[in-house]
């Protein structure tokens, strides 16, 4: 794979973006019925709370120099957006919550907190890979509602899988991460998020 390739799969497969893809997926294909108000409304509450502000609050730590990239390569530089991510997460999956909307949404969101929250802690000691950390939690979404619902989402979930080894090759080739950190990330996800959803979710 080319650098330019990497990094164009990269801003594709974003962490940012699973959130709202999740949430989307819940409204559209689970058997719960909220008038296109209250839906589009859900989506706009956790676009900001989940993407909007952390990425303004990035922005703000690149300015004044708390972090030394927007990229953040460094573990270092991942310290306090992560723990703004947390709360806003946090934040954003006890509105949901409090809204009544789909246990799954909240619980998704909450998992999604504690797979940052698990990074965060290891830092330390490596730099588990965030973009695989979301896709994985996508994809335990997915498998928990598959199971949940008895939907047939196996050519889904397949295809998943494939994108997470494309993302793994984008990220290897950056150099971002290495094998146990791109391993670490996406097994977190997967395993905290569908747990998360299919045992805690009523």
């Amino acid at each position: 794979m080319k650098p330019g390739l990497a990094k164009l799969v990269s801003i594709l497969f974003h962490p940012a973006i699973y959130p709202l893809v999740g949430l989307y997926f819940i409204f559209e294909y689970l058997p719960y019925h909220y008038p296109n108000r209250v839906v589009i409304l859900s989506l706009v509450m956790v676009f900001c709370g989940t993407y909007l502000i952390p990425v303004l609050i990035s922005l703000l730590l690149f300015r004044f120099r708390v972090i030394s990239s927007l990229m953040m390569d460094k573990a270092r530089d991942r310290r306090w957006p992560y723990v703004a991510g947390i709360v806003c997460f946090y934040l954003t999956a006890g509105l949901v919550q409090s809204a009544g909307l789909a246990s799954e949404a909240y619980q998704y969101l909450y998992g999604a907190a504690s797979v940052i929250l698990l990074h965060l802690m290891l830092l330390p000691f490596l730099k588990p890979s965030a973009h695989l950390g979301g896709l994985g939690g996508f994809l335990g979404l997915m498998m928990a509602i598959s199971w949940r619902y008895a939907l047939n989402l196996l050519p889904f979930i397949g295809l998943l899988f494939l994108v997470a080894g494309i993302v793994a090759a984008a990220r290897w080739k950056l150099e971002a991460h290495d094998g146990k950190e791109l391993l670490l990330g996406f097994s977190s996800g997967l395993a905290i998020v569908f747990s998360t959803v299919y045992f805690l979710a009523p």
